[in-house]
């Protein structure tokens, strides 16, 4: 895809002042670009429905489900767009889930704009794009990781991943289920399972975990 031609990217962030500034600026540098924006997964849904998008930018954690779900999700559509995460956690398990869920790029949102814009244009050419630092962070993890065991989240599935993070934000159970379009039992199978694997007992031991560990 040529981005000097015309094309249309959706800005997914539950944070208005978040949605705006990156829409302005989005539009600003891409005079060649429509540019969308959506609070939610469902809002999000919804304008990719509607219309095509050539480049989706997602926030990992959204208010009323996960921005990986709706990765999964948007990659079901006939057209499905190109999806750059934009995310504040820079732990690795986020960035290899997201990427192995569909994503073609990922940028952390402390990243300068040229980093953007440089991932914008390296996903509609066809390539892969992670932010000069957080490359190099997961570069030096990765020289070290078969010295050192990793964090015992990296044993969870997407799903018992995404659970803990959302019991680590002291959602009840039926919370959960809602949030993340699951039965409450299947929240609670979840929940036992990550508790098993990792050792944790109890919401206090969770928060503190995922605040430990940059999951919260």
């Amino acid at each position: 895809m040529n981005p000097d031609s015309p094309f249309n990217i959706l800005v997914v962030d539950d944070h208005a002042l978040v949605r705006e500034a990156f829409t302005s600026l989005l539009r600003t540098h891409f005079l060649q670009a429509t540019v969308a924006s959506a609070g939610s997964c469902a809002d999000a849904m919804a304008e990719a429905r509607n219309r095509r998008f050539h480049i989706a930018l997602l926030d990992i954690e959204l208010g009323d489900r996960s921005g990986m779900e709706l990765t999964t999700e948007l990659r079901t559509l006939p057209e499905p767009p190109l999806i750059i995460a934009v995310s504040m956690h820079e732990e690795e398990t986020f960035v290899k889930r997201t990427l192995q869920l569909g994503a073609r790029s990922y940028v952390a949102k402390d990243a300068p704009p040229i980093e953007l814009f440089e991932a914008i244009r390296a996903t509609m050419a066809g390539r892969s794009y992670i932010s000069h630092a957080l490359a190099q962070k997961l570069f030096n993890h990765s020289i070290h990781k078969s010295s050192f065991p990793g964090p015992v989240h990296e044993r969870l599935s997407n799903r018992e991943l995404e659970v803990l993070i959302q019991l680590a934000r002291g959602k009840s159970l039926k919370q959960v289920a809602l949030d993340l379009s699951l039965s409450p039992r299947t929240v609670a199978v979840h929940k036992h399972n990550l508790c098993r694997k990792t050792g944790l007992k109890g919401t206090v031991e969770i928060l503190r975990y995922c605040q430990s560990n940059g999951l919260a």
